[in-house]
């Protein structure tokens, strides 16, 4: 039986502090504020900084048919208590599949002012974890500046393990960098729940 993909309604990951949906037209107003503080910014390297409202909102529009087309994944990350919108996550088709078929990028990027609350971990664990039962992608990749040591280890702690370092340009910083990148295949992943879960049981 053929593999179905999810509808763009049917979307909504959930973790015990967050929400992951679709991007909605009443988003971009506050994406585009975060993605243009240079804190996240300067870290991101790809997004514009500042990032407009217009940049946002050409994302939404294209969103619907990204999704249909199983191609990418970009959400809205919400404090799950508040609603209060506080980043963006996604999952982005590689252009060079692996081995095991369809592969993604994985990403993340937070409001400052909710940095340090692990929460990183958590919204990369979410979305790892539904982009294989979910989507049953063949396997994961993710990188991120070299000098942001923060995410190198939010990615090791999700399980994701180190590939290389290359230096490719970033045009929010308008210049080049070394960029460190990671790659997850389902066995690993596999390995890393039952750790997870091995170590749940052990706490509880």
């Amino acid at each position: 039986m053929a593999h179905t993909l999810p509808r763009m309604s049917d979307i909504a990951i959930e973790t015990g502090r967050l929400e992951m949906r679709p991007l909605a037209p009443g988003d971009a107003d506050a994406l585009a504020r975060i993605a243009s503080d240079e804190r996240v910014g300067l870290k991101l390297g790809l997004v514009p900084c500042p990032c407009s409202v217009a940049e946002v909102e050409s994302w939404i529009a294209a969103a619907p048919a990204q999704i249909d087309a199983g191609t990418d994944y970009l959400l809205t990350v919400r404090d799950k208590n508040s609603g209060t919108i506080i980043g963006s996550a996604g999952l982005d088709e590689l252009i060079e599949q692996g081995v095991s078929g369809r592969e993604y990028d994985l990403g993340y990027w937070f409001d400052p002012a909710w940095w340090g609350k692990g929460l990183g971990r958590e919204c990369a664990m979410a979305l790892r974890d539904w982009a294989f039962e979910t989507l049953r992608t063949g396997g994961l990749r993710a990188s991120c500046l070299m000098d942001n040591q923060a995410s190198a280890h939010v990615l090791e702690k999700t399980g994701f393990h180190y590939m290389n370092t290359v230096l490719k340009y970033r045009p929010a910083r308008r210049r080049t960098a070394l960029v460190a990148q990671f790659r997850m295949d389902k066995p690993r992943w596999e390995r890393c729940v039952r750790r997870e879960r091995n170590t749940e049981g052990v706490a509880a």
